[in-house]
């Protein structure tokens, strides 16, 4: 409906706002924050959403967050065993301080989707993990875009999308300067915090950070190590 308002030159501001959202829940182990928002640009829908996991300052490792993090359905990131599993780092508490994002922007090979994951230090009220994505959904005319299709039908598509790495972001963002924590108001950063702190200890029930990743990222694709088997990770990944 946004689109199709949008082509008949009609004021859309109401039907994105219906796509756009904010929440804040305490779930075990971990606060989060999840908020989307909708924007049309160069005629394509397109969506970013973000969520920010806040773990108390005594946890050890963020390793021990259960959330789930999203991509796309090529590329499903499920929990922070996969992060490690793919490459991705995910610093020791006494280093996220120091951390610097050396992946950047994480981009799908079959879909319109980017990906970056950030951390920072909140001192003694915690640690915060946040997984950014930015989504072209397409022109929405009808079922058969291609944008659409490879998100949403029933039928799995392969063909490579072609697109720079970073333009959807920079698009959405019209900039490529995004501040990964821009999104974050102080009313956010004291819930977040306050929540954080009512949180119990750190379990150590199913950790599994000594493993071995099976990929890397390089320039923003997740590449498949030399002798490596897909793994639990890569079975959700066709690769060539």
């Amino acid at each position: 409906m946004a689109m199709k308002a949008h082509r008949q030159g009609k004021d859309t501001s109401a039907l994105l706002r219906l796509l756009s959202h904010k929440t804040i829940d305490s779930l075990p182990g971990f606060a989060q924050l999840h908020t989307a928002e909708a924007r049309i640009r160069n005629g394509s829908l397109l969506v970013r959403d973000q969520k920010v996991f806040m773990v108390p300052a005594s946890h050890t490792t963020p390793f021990s967050l259960s959330g789930e993090f999203g991509f796309c359905r090529h590329t499903m990131l499920e929990s922070m065993w996969d992060l490690q599993w793919c490459g991705i780092h995910v610093p020791k508490v006494d280093e996220i301080h120091e951390h610097e994002n050396k992946e950047g922007i994480i981009y799908c090979q079959y879909c319109h989707t980017e990906l970056r994951i950030d951390f920072k230090s909140y001192g003694k009220a915690g640690n915060a993990m946040f997984v950014t994505r930015w989504m072209d959904i397409g022109e929405g005319r009808d079922m058969d875009d291609v944008k659409w299709k490879t998100r949403w039908s029933f039928e799995w598509l392969w063909d490579d999308a072609v697109y720079p790495r970073g333009s959807i972001s920079a698009a959405f963002e019209e900039t490529d300067d995004f501040r990964f924590d821009s999104l974050l108001t102080e009313q956010d950063e004291m819930e977040l915090c306050a929540k954080c702190l009512l949180l119990g200890p750190e379990s150590e029930n199913g950790r599994d950070d000594e493993g071995e990743p099976s990929h890397m990222v390089k320039d923003g694709r997740l590449v498949i190590l030399s002798g490596k088997g897909g793994g639990r990770y890569c079975s959700h990944i066709r690769d060539r």
